[in-house]
């Protein structure tokens, strides 16, 4: 999967994620969770949002985040690099401007937005060249955010869950990488530390919230069809993994029986503000 820049240049994404997001974006959008009320309560404080302001929201899915900054009264402009979920995003949010590119070459003009937001999508980025981006379209003073649902593995099913997701894909041959690093990203990168090294923003701050998305089983699988290594998995592999999260489903203690439940989350998000 490639974009493009305002010059034309070709600009490459992760393939784990363009393989993935690609057969996933229905998925991704009928499974993955929104966001809390108090998030967006933050953002807006924090980023200063509202009518008058333009923000871009940086690898947007299929929406998830984009349709909740429309509500804050500012123009919204979503750029993301992966077709299947720009179009879905482009179908659910009508009011957005919506553009093909990627973190490290962003197709706005220098200044261009008062805030960029970043929901589920930094792990993937070139940090220092996509910080360096980010800066450039920002406006002086302009505000940073980066944005994770985090599943709350102190919860056992949870945690239960997510090893599934692993261990399904660790054991795909295709997947040597995968077998390596036990996911196609690095994990326990300190983000605010990032920031500082990149020397364009303002310390970052952090804060975290805690809440529950409610699901059923049915949901629960498309959830974990939804995960980048997973979608992109050889059909009898990906099937033997949903399997798995069936019977999870239907057999853990915490949720055998239940026709809802919560999938808990933590809400994690660092934000900060460009130096003049």
């Amino acid at each position: 999967m490639t974009g493009r820049d305002l010059g034309g240049s070709a600009m490459t994404v992760h393939d784990a994620a363009a393989k993935g997001f690609e057969r996933g974006a229905a998925d991704y959008e009928a499974a993955r969770p929104g966001y809390p009320p108090e998030l967006v309560e933050l953002l807006a404080t924090e980023l200063s949002l509202g009518a008058g302001r333009r923000i871009l929201d940086l690898a947007a899915g299929t929406g998830k985040l984009t349709r909740v900054l429309g509500a804050t009264g500012a123009e919204v402009v979503a750029v993301e690099p992966v077709a299947a979920m720009r179009a879905t995003l482009a179908t659910l949010v009508p009011d957005a401007g919506v553009l093909d590119g990627t973190a490290e070459a962003i197709p706005l003009p220098d200044a261009a937005v008062d805030a960029v937001v970043v929901a589920q999508a930094f792990h993937w980025f070139e940090p220092q060249a996509a910080l360096g981006e980010i800066r450039r379209v920002l406006r002086p003073g302009g505000g940073l955010a980066l944005v994770w649902n985090v599943r709350d593995e102190s919860v056992d099913w949870v945690r239960r869950f997510g090893q599934v997701l692993v261990d399904g894909a660790a054991g795909d041959e295709s997947s040597a990488a995968f077998r390596a690093t036990g996911k196609p990203y690095d994990e326990g990168i300190d983000y605010a530390a990032s920031i500082a090294a990149s020397g364009r923003f303002t310390a970052a701050e952090r804060r975290v919230i805690p809440w529950a998305q409610t699901v059923d089983a049915d949901l629960l699988v498309r959830r974990a069809a939804s995960t980048s290594f997973v979608s992109a998995l050889p059909d009898d592999t990906r099937a033997a993994v949903l399997d798995e999260v069936r019977d999870l489903a239907r057999t853990h203690p915490d949720l055998r029986g239940k026709d809802q439940f919560g999938f808990p989350y933590l809400t994690t998000v660092f934000w900060c503000r460009a130096h003049d």
